[in-house]
């Protein structure tokens, strides 16, 4: 009767070490935590750059009778008329293929004037003086304007603004055109430069008055052009 004693118990010391192990059992350990690399970021070179805007540039002080567009269709003799360009002009074009520039003349500027008794100024550059005289002649002479006959009346008229001998180059003159309108011409000496201004009415005196506002010199002038600087 000894031996099932000693099974039962080998039996029972089975049973017991069972139950050790699974009550001591460890829950098998969480797996460690494996760091995941943040999405890649491009490189800055790699990234987009943000448009920058240039530095601005000091912008040139547009003359006086600048043009509302650009002046990139005006020649260089233009521009010279347009840079000396004193007052009383404004949105100047170039004068190219108009049939009131001189054939003579090697550039020109016609204009809008604010004045309210202008309705037009031009400005024509001459290779020399006396091409420009002769210009200036020719055009008294088609009007029926004599040398020397006074300043601008509603007969119209012609005079030198300078003392000399001869005839003089300093020059201005007056008349009505086939519309019944006062026109007026001026020439510059040595700059070889010719005004020309078409009035509004027949009044002949108010563009004299015009063209010589703001002249305190004696003989002085006409104050509405000089050599750029």
């Amino acid at each position: 009767m000894a031996r099932p004693n000693i099974l039962l118990a080998l039996t029972l010391l089975a049973i017991i070490s069972i139950a050790a192990c699974t009550s001591g059992a460890v829950s098998p350990a969480a797996s460690p935590v494996v760091p995941v690399p943040a999405t890649p970021i491009a490189s800055a070179t790699a990234l987009p750059q943000p448009s920058v805007s240039p530095r601005p540039t000091a912008v040139e002080t547009p003359p006086p009778g600048a043009p509302a567009e650009g002046l990139a269709d005006f020649t260089a003799g233009e521009r010279y008329l347009l840079d000396g360009v004193l007052r009383g002009a404004s949105d100047c074009q170039p004068a190219a293929g108009s049939d009131e520039m001189p054939k003579d003349a090697t550039a020109g500027i016609e204009c809008d004037s604010p004045d309210p008794s202008v309705a037009r100024i031009a400005f024509y550059l001459f290779p020399g003086d006396q091409k420009m005289l002769k210009a200036y002649l020719s055009e008294m002479k088609a009007v029926n304007i004599k040398l020397e006959t006074g300043s601008c009346d509603e007969r119209g008229g012609d005079h030198s603004y300078a003392p000399g001998v001869d005839v003089i180059i300093e020059r201005v003159g007056c008349f009505l055109d086939d519309e019944g309108r006062a026109n007026y011409r001026a020439l510059l000496p040595v700059v070889h430069v010719s005004i020309g201004i078409r009035g509004r009415s027949d009044d002949m005196q108010s563009l004299e008055d015009f063209a010589w506002l703001g002249n305190h010199d004696t003989p002085g002038n006409p104050t509405l052009w000089a050599k750029p600087r």
